[in-house]
């Protein structure tokens, strides 16, 4: 199961929101992911395969190895996300 996560400068409001249809997509997808939320200052204890973030703060986060990092502009367009994440790569396991 992916670990997926989703960040925003604040970890509030945006990222709960973008956590939300993350989960539709990847349900929608058939990918297998637990999904969870946190701001730019809490991602430095996580360790997801995945990341889901704004163009903006891709540049902000760390790279790790085996690490992914999806952005989007829209965090309520699911369809949007699919194509995203279809674009790294990813598909049902």
């Amino acid at each position: 199961m992916l670990k997926v996560l989703c960040v925003c400068v604040n970890g509030m409001g945006s990222s709960l929101i973008l956590r939300m249809s993350v989960e539709k997509a990847m349900k929608a997808l058939g990918i297998e992911a637990t999904v969870d939320h946190c701001d730019l200052g809490g991602f430095g204890s996580r360790k997801p395969d995945i990341v889901v973030t704004t163009p903006a703060l891709k540049g902000s986060l760390p790279s790790r190895e085996g690490m992914r990092v999806v952005s989007v502009t829209n965090f309520v367009d699911v369809e949007g996300i699919k194509k995203a994440i279809l674009e790294q790569g990813m598909q049902a396991q």
